[in-house]
């Protein structure tokens, strides 16, 4: 087999690079219930830490209990957060959603636990620019270098980490990191900070040891092209929180609307010859300048052993066998979402396609049915996997709005149009292992969207 698109679609890719982003807004989720941790590179996991999954922070799966106070930290740590666009959340979105998910923690750890010699009893590493949005973070109680951290400062902490700030000198600020303190250094928890603060401070490098087990102050975790620039101290190894927070996330944006999906390709009850490609397509309109998607085909004439099943996704953050090349992790709600399959065998198909905002809205699942003639399987595809079926209210869960679309339009472009984002990859040959080429290809071709200042 021969796959026609990788060099076309890769170098469209280069070409279109956004040349700047806007503030996109994120998502905060501390779990009430136990959740599932997974070590990376084990099945479904990838390499990459995931939250949607639980990928990352365990060795081997395990149950991670819910923290006993989640709730009321929930509603402090929402409070601190809202000049920003951050829903903070103790609903689980959907998995084609990207979000920070926070474990919060005070039991003090013991000598062979992982991560006793932290310094600032928060985990999860660096995320400079903010760039990844779907990472696991986590706090502790004391460890070696780390004394009676204050929960709700040690989760504005652990937050800040996850987008893309680091330790500045100011103890008014959130990310106050003293050297020298509680008793090596780190955050100073016995001094109640005032929040993220609109001033330049000095960056502060971080606290660790060298292979003698001494001591050392590290380099800085990112560069002065990761922040705002900011005047006064610090300069360009300055870091100004609050113009960060606001360059990444924006201001907070009430936003209660079901993203509006429309031109939907193909129609319910659609039959296609055999031979014909499977076109999907929509429109998606909303208030977020990104959403998730998650397109579904399952037919029982598609089950083998790479789909066992009879499933194929395409979905956004990186949890479905496909994804879209500018979808790493956010995609545009005004990009392109087309999904085009060569080779399908003869028989009856299951079409669903999901999409949610950054604010909790979830519109309603649309599900097509689609014949391609030439022979019929002996059943249908039946259900295709949904989102998130939680309800909750309008600030703080996903809730599922109305969609009046259940069918495709007449005028739709079937083709993509000029497909500069989805990069219809196709195979030759025919059959099962022809569409199973065409979404490895799709996901070959994933390129990181990255802000440049």
């Amino acid at each position: 087999m021969k796959r026609t698109c990788l060099i076309s679609c890769a170098l469209t890719a280069a070409v279109l690079a956004p040349a700047s982003a806007s503030a996109e807004p994120g998502i905060l989720y501390i779990p009430t219930e136990a959740v599932t941790l997974r070590p990376t590179g084990l099945a479904p996991c990838g390499s990459d830490v995931n939250s949607a999954l639980g990928c990352g922070g365990a060795s081997s799966e395990t149950e991670e209990p819910p923290y006993a106070d989640a709730a009321n930290l929930t509603t402090s740590v929402a409070d601190n957060l809202v000049a920003y666009d951050v829903m903070v959340t103790n609903t689980r979105p959907p998995e084609y959603i990207s979000y920070t998910m926070l474990l919060p923690g005070d039991t003090p750890l013991e000598m062979d636990a992982g991560g006793y010699q932290s310094f600032t009893c928060t985990f999860g590493g660096k995320n400079c620019g903010a760039l990844a949005r779907n990472r696991i973070y986590s706090t502790s109680g004391t460890t070696q270098n780390c004394i009676d951290p204050e929960i709700v400062h040690a989760s504005m902490f652990a937050f800040g980490r996850s987008a893309g700030l680091e330790g500045v000198t100011n103890p008014e600020d959130w990310m106050n990191y003293v050297v020298d303190v509680g008793p090596l250094g780190g955050p100073d928890y016995a001094t109640p900070p005032m929040g993220f603060q609109d001033v330049c401070n000095d960056r502060v490098e971080p606290q660790g040891f060298d292979d003698r087990g001494m001591q050392i102050s590290l380099p800085l975790d990112c560069t002065s092209l990761d922040h705002v620039a900011c005047d006064g101290p610090g300069g360009e190894q300055g870091q100004n929180s609050h113009q960060d927070l606001m360059e990444f996330f924006g201001a907070r944006v009430e936003d209660t609307e079901a993203p509006v999906l429309t031109n939907i390709v193909p129609e319910d009850g659609t039959t296609l010859a055999a031979g014909d490609d499977l076109v999907l397509d929509v429109d998606i309109a909303d208030a977020d300048p990104v959403v998730g998607v998650r397109w579904t085909i399952q037919s029982e004439a598609i089950v083998n052993d790479t789909f066992p099943e009879g499933i194929l996704d395409q979905c956004t953050n990186d949890v479905c066998f496909a994804n879209w090349n500018d979808a790493l992790p956010l995609k545009a709600t005004d990009s392109d979402w087309n999904v085009t399959l060569e080779g399908l065998p003869a028989g009856d198909y299951v079409i669903t396609l999901e999409a949610a905002d950054y604010h909790g809205n979830i519109a309603d699942m649309v599900t097509i049915n689609v014949t391609i003639e030439g022979g019929t399987s002996d059943e249908t595809g039946g259900s295709a996997t949904g989102g998130n079926d939680e309800t909750g209210n309008d600030t703080n869960d996903f809730t599922t709005g109305a969609n009046d679309d259940t069918g495709g339009n007449d005028t739709a472009n079937a083709d993509g149009g000029d497909d500069t984002s989805g990069c219809s990859c196709t195979t030759s040959g025919s059959g099962r292992e022809g569409a199973a080429f065409m979404l490895l290809g799709l996901m070959g071709l994933g390129a990181m969207r990255r802000r440049r200042r």
